[in-house]
């Protein structure tokens, strides 16, 4: 196959894996955040949550590529601001 045709690929394979780290950026945000919220309030599962969020953000440094990395901290990042400062609805009495 000529050249072009593995360059391409190559291309298309770099977008696939920012979408991909972008989603799952998002996801591991509202996760962490959903878990930190509605879980038990306690202060030790409140320290595991942010460690291992912690912990993924420090493994995808070294182990991914830096475009990796960014598309990840962008939906991380996302995820905070959209479900992280949502305020929680009050729920109003029927009468």
């Amino acid at each position: 196959m000529p050249p072009i045709v593995y360059e391409i690929l190559e291309l298309l394979g770099a977008l696939i894996r920012l979408l991909g780290m972008l989603v799952f950026g998002l996801g591991a945000g509202w996760l962490a955040l959903e878990f930190f919220r509605k879980g038990q309030q306690t202060w030790q599962l409140q320290i595991a949550i942010f460690l291992g969020f912690a912990g993924l953000a420090i493994a995808l440094t070294y182990f991914t590529s830096p475009g990796a990395l960014g598309a990840f901290t962008l939906g991380a990042g996302a995820a905070m601001l959209v479900w992280g400062l949502r305020k929680p609805k009050k729920e109003e009495e029927e009468d």
